[in-house]
């Protein structure tokens, strides 16, 4: 019998086995999270069909891929059980974020500038827009114009904003296939009926050299949605106030928001959050977040303990829910119902300066009348607030055919 001997491709070959075996059997083992803080989601749960308390015991691990694999063979789902255990698996690697911004790292020394469908040019990250579903695209534009139709008495408004994206326009290379905010919402605009067009972009194209986007995050910033604030007054019917009416807080200078949790690039500078509030007759506000039978009511627009969390963002109005309501004590009786993405948190705290009564209404969250969740009635505006990437793709609009 030969004598073994070690080389260092043995020794390489060794290590990489004894890592890959303690990495797959700690991720067998360990009690599993349900959320990721970093990307703000809910990772995968162990499929049903196999039974997870033998699965977390490691001397059964064998037993239970065994199942596992007759389950796969012989269930009708097969491909779907293996895809949702293969994304199970992935979610919960051990080290994962280590493993993927290693990987993402070495993307990017490779000369690779897009990363999880994220751009990176100039400190700034950008999630581009590409081709989308048209059908779905002309089917908001239609249920709105169907809801302006059915509801005259009232002032409806569309407000899409461009995303980062259109300020950076003449730095993505064409070849990234990346389709036009300013064609997408210009089109939105010419087929809107007995609907005000609020154009935004305008404003924010006119100061892309400002901070008017997080660099690590999709949302415009403070200051992007004071331009927008000011953009939509005349339409609105208010008059706005100056950027020198405000006090300006610096809340947090660490944010690091959802396109970073896609890339993991710490290159890219964090970003500061900003509080606007007026520095002089800041209305009193009573804000009451309602999510099914749990109700929370506030005394601010900024809920200030998200800025302890990953999620920094939600300290606007806080995280999305079915419906946000915003009274304040602004004596003008005008009120404005918002149907609305996320973009729309960091807007309120400007309009709610100038209304009495404020709904904010997310769609994905209700799928039913919105006589069920407000009183309709006592609004006599309504904004459709949202940025192009979701405008273009968002099913939910389409829920407004409930309300007759």
């Amino acid at each position: 019998m030969k004598n073994f001997k070690m080389t260092p491709n043995k020794l390489m070959i060794a290590l990489f086995a004894v890592v890959l075996g303690g990495t797959s059997l700690a991720t067998a083992i360990l009690p599993k999270k349900e959320k990721s803080e970093n990307e703000n989601r809910f990772l995968e749960q162990m499929p049903s069909v196999v039974n997870t308390k033998k699965l977390e015991s490691a001397e059964n691990f064998a037993d239970v891929w065994d199942s596992v694999k007759w389950q796969y063979i012989n269930s009708r789902n097969g491909d779907a059980f293996k895809d949702d255990f293969e994304t199970f698996l992935c979610d919960h690697l051990v080290g994962r974020e280590t493993w993927v911004k290693a990987s993402n790292g070495i993307q990017r020394l490779s000369g690779k500038q897009e990363i999880n469908g994220v751009y990176t040019v100039d400190d700034q990250m950008i999630q581009l827009l590409k081709p989308f579903d048209q059908e779905q695209f002309y089917n908001n534009i239609n249920a709105i114009n169907d809801f302006a139709e059915r509801f005259p008495e009232k002032q409806m408004f569309m407000m899409i904003a461009p995303t980062v994206q259109e300020l950076y326009t003449n730095k993505i290379p064409s070849y990234m296939d990346m389709i036009s905010e300013r064609a997408v919402i210009e089109t939105a605009y010419h087929a809107a009926v007995n609907v005000g067009t609020i154009d935004c972009r305008s404003y924010l194209s006119s100061t892309k050299d400002e901070y008017v986007y997080y660099r690590t995050d999709h949302h415009w910033t403070s200051l992007g949605a004071f331009y927008a604030y000011q953009s939509a007054a005349k339409a609105l019917g208010y008059a706005a106030y100056g950027y020198n009416s405000f006090n300006i807080e610096t809340a947090s200078r660490d944010f690091q928001g959802t396109l970073y949790s896609k890339t993991l690039d710490d290159s890219v500078t964090p970003d500061s959050i900003e509080y606007f509030t007026l520095a002089k007759n800041e209305p009193k506000i009573k804000m009451t977040c309602t999510d099914g039978d749990k109700v929370t009511e506030y005394d601010s627009l900024y809920v200030r303990d998200f800025l302890n969390e990953k999620d920094k963002y939600s300290s606007f109005t806080g995280s999305n829910v079915p419906l946000v309501t915003i009274e304040t004590d602004v004596d003008n009786d005008k009120t404005l119902l918002i149907v609305k993405d996320s973009y729309a948190h960091s807007l309120v705290p400007f309009l709610a300066n100038h209304y009495s009564k404020i709904a904010m209404v997310d769609l994905r969250y209700i799928g039913t009348d919105l006589h069920q969740i407000i009183d309709f009635d006592e609004y006599s505006q309504v904004l459709f607030m949202y940025n192009a990437a979701t405008f273009v793709e968002d099913g939910n609009l389409t829920k407004l055919g409930l309300t007759k």
